[in-house]
């Protein structure tokens, strides 16, 4: 019983002293599953198209409560359409910059919950139609500007290691197509995996 209770209280001091204060920061890698599709006003039968995020998010605290979220993903958008024997496929790849407050909350402040502007800048665009992929680069806007939103949960592993789990959702408010009628925008919904380390 006594190992018992010396236990339970060397948990406790991991998780009071695994919170973050004013002026710390974070850095962690990530990686993720993304879902992504487009919303548009038009009737689209597209389909979500199943491709992987991975990068670094780095944290300021500027209270135990709050911090700034940003950092570099690399990330996997666009969709897929099926009719018959038709196969399309649009890749779409960016460099992300979100710039997200982030608030942490519960008894120990492992949840949060980050909100705020994501920048992407177009890397690469591919259509896979039938298995013959071609460059659409030239028809996809090079710019992309949405509102992320996320929720995840920090796991303390010691005073100074978290890994944490986490979804994102992403909603574009910029039209991808170039030269199109069509008001085409990103969506995705990513589910992340990381280790956040404190200096």
């Amino acid at each position: 019983m006594k190992k018992f209770f010396t236990l339970i209280i060397a948990v406790v001091a991991i998780s009071v002293n695994a919170q973050s204060d004013k002026g710390d920061f974070t850095i962690a890698p990530q990686a993720g599953l993304n879902l992504s599709n487009y919303t548009s006003s038009e009737n689209l039968n597209n389909k979500i198209r199943v491709a992987f995020n991975a990068g670094v998010v780095t944290e300021y605290y500027f209270s135990d409560r709050w911090s700034l979220r940003s950092g570099l993903i690399y990330d996997s958008k666009g969709t897929k359409l099926e009719e018959g024997s038709f196969n399309l496929e649009e890749k779409l790849n960016y460099l992300v910059l979100p710039v997200h407050a982030n608030w942490h909350f519960g008894s120990n402040r492992n949840w949060y919950l980050n909100f705020g502007p994501s920048f992407g800048f177009l890397l690469s665009a591919k259509a896979d139609e039938n298995g013959q992929e071609s460059d659409i680069k030239d028809l996809v806007n090079s710019f992309d500007l949405g509102l992320g939103l996320g929720i995840g949960y920090k796991f303390n592993m010691d005073d100074r290691t978290q890994f944490f789990i986490e979804y994102q959702g992403y909603n574009g408010f910029i039209n991808i197509a170039e030269e199109s009628d069509i008001n085409l925008l990103n969506a995705t919904s990513a589910f992340n995996i990381g280790v956040i380390f404190r200096p």
